[in-house]
């Protein structure tokens, strides 16, 4: 299982909305028992976090001098953040409750898929002297897919399992009445199988 994590992308953000996260982590992270030492020091972040605060303000002004400085001081904090997410991540080494102390926005968890659900529109389509195409919608959380077929009226089936949903069998008897079902293939054992569907192949 995907284990939680921070994110360390900041340039998403915008001007105003950067400050604001900069002094969240700041709140979170002073006298955060977990973190002692960060790396860069919350100070150096709080300077950083004021001077493009004050150049947001200042750049309103319009001059391109007053714009650069602003997108500099913006490119700092980004610069010192990641650093600091950096040093978040290895002192917590996974640890879920110090990483969701700090500020920072998490990853979300992948959310458990199960038994995956039945097939749909599973099509069966003769191709070819011995061949039939079959294919079915993509069932979400399905790694692959295995293909099962058989003679009419026989009790075992053959398959063929594959990634893709839609594939083409090949080497069957021409003249012969044959049951086609399908199941996607997930982390969970358990399957779910489409209706059976048959058809005489060319």
């Amino acid at each position: 299982m995907k284990k939680v994590d921070i994110l360390t992308s900041f340039g998403r953000y915008s001007n105003h909305s950067l400050v604001l996260k900069a002094k969240l982590i700041l709140a979170s992270m002073t006298g955060n028992s977990y973190f002692a030492t960060p790396d860069p020091t919350l100070a150096e972040i709080k300077a950083a976090a004021e001077a493009l605060e004050t150049a947001i303000v200042e750049a309103k002004e319009g001059t391109k001098a007053k714009i650069l400085a602003r997108e500099d001081r913006y490119a700092l904090l980004v610069k010192l953040l990641t650093t600091l997410a950096l040093y978040v991540k290895f002192t917590a080494k996974g640890n879920e409750q110090a990483l969701a102390s700090t500020g920072f926005s998490l990853s979300k968890k992948p959310e458990p898929i199960g038994v995956l659900t039945k097939p749909q529109n599973f099509r069966i389509e003769p191709n070819d002297i011995g061949t039939i195409k079959l294919s079915l919608k993509t069932i979400y959380g399905a790694n692959g897919y295995q293909y099962e077929y058989r003679k009419k009226g026989e009790v075992e089936w053959n398959f063929l399992m594959d990634t893709k949903s839609k594939v083409l069998l090949t080497g069957l008897e021409s003249g012969v009445q044959y049951e086609f079902r399908v199941t996607g293939m997930g982390t969970v054992a358990q399957r779910v199988y489409s209706d059976i569907v048959s058809s005489f192949i060319l």
